[in-house]
């Protein structure tokens, strides 16, 4: 099955562009036919430096802001916290640059026919095509998953001169390296770079020889013609087919001269060639879009005869709701791909697809539950590899956060706050807010702890033994000091404070609104699923540092609570939300992604269905979907559709919404404005609907919708080291086939029966296979 995106027009503005990328690479492509754009991202071009931002002040005092929070003296402790512990922004993730393709045809007075530009995510090529008086052109472009270069090709099949002038431009002052046939420029990135909503006399900040240095080189490759060289770049002209070559280069990595790189790569890549290029990236690619198929829905051709905006608009009148849901997915799948590669960044609130200088939340990594959000369909969608670019992430985050943990708390291990990004800033930002209320969503000291289940959850899935003993149980360990540390006395428990719910308020007896108290519902739900984590690596690996003070504070962590109308209480006591249609449902994380509230566990769970039904079934994009993911953990499937239903909302809006979200013409999850997680935290969702592992076991089609009547996948991940096939229609499944890791019994429950399998390692079996489907 051939997955697309496409369209009968060019992108008008940057959410029509489509995204192409290697994880280092990014570029958003516009399709023109006369005029093309295609803007570039780096990674690793981030404003900053590995520098902490600011010098420790003297250590706060913890006691005198427990002793106020305990006493309900809110306003207090929310001002000390402002005035003593909150700190400054984190880096800002920058855009490289913008590539302009201007064909120059004598044509160009003539109509435009039969337009068409896609992108296959099978393949991860973009092409356009047009007819121009007569003559037909075709641009296919890509950006390799092998050679770390932008591609792209211009060909047509006229044999009559085609000119073409290709120039360069960035946002940021570039220096211009000199060239007869290439267009090469270096520059620095600024030092500082605030976020979009706090204003400041300079909000971007340059520093001689500081920042981040990049540079981007472009050469054309022809057969023949000639490239002249002039002031706004490169005029070609030929009679042949040829093609671009584009890489980039940040020195983050410690690179000393980013123009010889460059050269090299691009030396490389003109050696081996177009057609090897493209084979290169596409056996590449493969190797990673092709260990998953997902089909669901009836037609196999309904993706080439209707265009992506028409297949949007009928998902959202509730017409083919199989085959679009499933793009969506696939789309997932793309984009981590392309965002995500191994050896590349972790993928920030965008992915790595970003115009603006100062970034809708600076294109960060945030940490209360977006960057979570983007890895949770890693494991399950067979994308595990590109979950190590969080690891790596976390690895320079601990670093940082040994050092919040000791000046800012006076404790050992690490921790991080809700913001981090490239450089691993692990401190609590807001102390410059201009908002009045930072303390709601910065003083939350829990990302620590979440950051590890996602090591321990690659370790669920693939069993390897090496990785949790050399890289998570580090990681894992030193967190749970932080926190040992971190619990304070209360009523008899160990609860956090001061502690949020983010990014949510409460009312106090008075009616006033807070945001800081103690003991949240979500502090309390890490915690408990980090100490148990924990405790089963220490049995794992028979070792026992920390066990005994852990074993003792997990059972002194407080119970989850059920409020005044049978909802999950948010907080310890039982307040009223400010807002109880809040986008977070920080409350729940204890049942998604989390596993603390079992299967078994039917008040909570019933708790949990009341919590969510009274947040509704609108918010966010990203919110939307956690809250799907949720509603299929319930076995909910009918729920969980219509939150991703209502999710495919087609919308133009870019400006800050905090109620209301949707998709943009190419399919990017809007919040409004962009962020990627969305699009992940979809494909979490239907992974979540179709198969889930959770309690040592495998269930298919715990939570499908109706509407998905028949469907096959192949490849999806389950927890224990097994990879499973599986076919349905009507909502019975007639055929599984599993993979197991290593030797060992599994139960599959599907169409209300159980069955046991015993599996030796590396062994496949047909669990199930019947004729006759009905």
């Amino acid at each position: 099955m051939q997955w697309k995106l496409n369209y009968r027009e060019p992108a008008k503005e940057w959410i029509e562009s489509l995204p192409l990328g290697n994880g280092e690479i990014g570029a958003m492509v516009s399709g023109g036919t006369r005029q093309e754009t295609i803007e570039l991202n780096l990674d690793t071009l981030w404003s900053g430096s590995q520098k902490q931002s600011e010098p420790y002040p003297d250590l706060p005092d913890w006691n005198h802001i427990r002793k106020l929070v305990f006493e309900s003296r809110y306003n207090e402790a929310e001002e000390y916290a402002k005035s003593h512990i909150l700190r400054d922004w984190t880096a800002a993730y920058l855009p490289v640059g913008t590539v302009d393709v201007q064909m120059l045809t004598e044509n160009g007075n003539n109509e435009i026919m039969e337009y068409k530009r896609e992108l296959s995510l099978n393949d991860a090529l973009h092409t356009v095509h047009w007819i121009e008086g007569g003559v037909t052109y075709q641009k296919e472009t890509f950006v390799s998953m092998s050679d770390n270069v932008l591609v792209m090709k211009i060909s047509t099949d006229s044999d009559s001169e085609v000119k073409v002038h290709v120039s360069l431009r960035s946002q940021m002052p570039c220096v211009w390296r000199k060239s007869e046939n290439m267009l090469v420029f270096e520059a620095n990135a600024p030092v500082y770079a605030a976020p979009n909503y706090y204003q400041c006399e300079e909000p971007i900040r340059y520093k001689e020889n500081s920042g981040i240095k990049f540079g981007i080189m472009l050469k054309p490759v022809l057969k023949s013609g000639t490239i002249e060289k002039n002031e706004n770049g490169l005029t070609i002209r030929t009679g042949d087919d040829f093609y671009i070559i584009l890489t980039g280069k940040t020195d983050f990595d410690g690179c000393d001269n980013i123009i010889e790189f460059m050269s090299d790569i691009l030396k490389c890549a003109e050696y081996k060639g177009y057609k090897q290029l493209k084979q290169n990236h596409l056996e590449t690619y493969h190797s990673f879009f092709d260990r998953l198929d997902l089909h669901m829905g009836e037609s196999d051709d309904y993706f080439e005869k209707t265009d992506t905006i028409q297949q949007m608009k009928a998902f959202e009148k509730g017409e083919n709701t199989s085959e679009f849901a499933t793009l969506l997915f696939h789309y997932a799948r793309y984009l981590m791909i392309c965002s995500s590669k191994p050896g590349t960044q972790a993928a920030n609130l965008q992915g790595i697809w970003n115009n603006q200088m100062r970034a809708p939340w600076s294109s960060n990594y945030t940490v209360n539950i977006n960057t979570e959000m983007n890895y949770w369909m890693a494991e399950s969608c067979n994308l595990g590899d590109c979950h190590t670019a969080l690891f790596e992430l976390i690895d320079r985050t601990v670093k940082k956060g040994k050092i919040t943990a000791q000046k800012l708390y006076g404790l050992e291990g690490w921790v991080s706050h809700h913001n981090i990004d490239i450089w691993g800033n692990s401190d609590p930002v807001g102390k410059y807010a201009q908002d009045g209320s930072p303390c709601q969503y910065a003083l939350w000291p829990m990302s620590s702890a979440w950051l590890c289940r996602h090591m321990w959850e690659h370790y669920c899935y693939t069993l390897d033994g090496d990785f949790l003993k050399d890289r998570a149980y580090p990681v894992i360990r030193e967190a749970v000091r932080f926190y040992l540390g971190y619990l304070t006395e209360y009523d008899g428990y160990l609860v956090t404070c001061p502690s949020t719910s983010p990014e949510n308020c409460f009312l106090d007896r008075k009616g006033e609104k807070h945001s800081v108290t103690f003991a949240s519902t979500m502090d309390i739900s890490i915690l408990k699923e980090l100490f148990a984590t924990y405790l089963q690596i220490c049995k794992i690996l028979k070792v026992d540092v920390l066990e005994k003070e852990t074993e003792f504070a997990l059972k002194k962590l407080p119970p989850f609570k059920i409020g005044h109308d049978g909802q999950l209480q948010e907080w310890y006591r039982d307040y009223r939300e400010t807002d109880i249609h809040h986008r977070h449902v920080s409350h729940l994380y204890g049942l998604y992604p989390g596993n603390v509230i079992k299967e078994t566990d039917q008040e909570l769970k019933k708790a949990c269905e009341i919590s969510l039904n009274r947040r509704g079934s609108q918010g966010t994009g990203w919110c939307m979907v956690w809250k799907a993911s949720l509603w299929a953990r319930l076995k909910n499937g009918e729920k969980a559709f219509e939150l991703l239903k209502n999710q495919v909302n087609l919308t133009h809006t870019t400006e800050v919404d905090m109620s209301g979200g949707g998709i943009y013409p190419n399919l990017f999850c809007a919040h409004p404005p962009f962020q990627i997680d969305g699009n992940f935290g979809f494909a979490a969702a239907i992974s979540e609907m179709l198969l889930q592992s959770q309690n040592n076991d495998i269930e298919l089609l715990p939570a499908i919708p109706e509407q998905w009547k028949r469907g096959q996948i192949k490849g999806i991940k389950a927890r224990g080291g097994y990879t499973v096939d599986f076919s349905w229609k009507n909502g019975k499944v007639y055929y599984i086939k599993i993979s197991a890791l290593k030797e060992g019994n599994v139960i599959v429950r599907y169409n209300g029966q159980i069955s046991r399998f015993f599996f030796k390692e590396g062994q496949n079996k047909v669990c199930l296979q019947k004729t006759g489907r009905k």
